[in-house]
């Protein structure tokens, strides 16, 4: 790749849950240490949970907690108990990596820590493909939210 310029392209921020970090680590973990010198630039996007919040009228202008459900790269149980204490401290959640195939159980999980916590008339948002053609918005009830109606695309405002 000398001398050569090379893009990785992100939706939303590249630096949340999506693939600054990736790159960052590939780099500093090559046992070639030319990688260890290219000349890297992560520029800032706008987040999926900021830009469904925009979309929905609601922004996050007060304390949030932006959590991603995938246990890809963590246990569940630092999950939920990170969730517990967003909960605990009364923060508005915004879930990336909602629900997949491999993990259809974790949201509603997710979702019964958080009943727990708040009323069945909590406002939801349920946004996806935000900014996209076709894009959806539409706004619900934590005592309505169930996990088939998200999937991996679908950001999750909930407070």
């Amino acid at each position: 790749a000398s001398g050569r310029s090379v893009v990785v392209v992100s939706s939303g921020d590249p630096g949340v849950f999506a693939m600054a970090a990736a790159v960052l680590e590939a780099l500093h973990e090559s046992g070639d240490a030319q990688w260890h010198n290219v000349d890297l630039e992560i520029l800032p996007g706008v987040s999926a949970s900021l830009a469904t919040a925009a979309q929905a009228g609601a922004p996050l202008g007060h304390d949030f907690c932006v959590m991603s459900l995938s246990d890809n790269l963590k246990p569940w149980s630092i999950i939920e108990k990170r969730l517990d204490l967003a909960c605990e401290a009364d923060l508005a959640l915004a879930f990336y990596n909602p629900i997949s195939r491999s993990r259809p159980w974790q949201l509603g999980v997710a979702l019964e820590i958080v009943a727990r916590h708040r009323s069945p008339q909590t406002p939801v948002v349920l946004g996806r493909d935000i900014g996209r053609p076709g894009q959806t918005l539409r706004t619900i009830t934590l005592g309505a939210l169930t996990a088939d109606q998200v999937d991996m695309r679908t950001m999750v405002l909930i407070g």
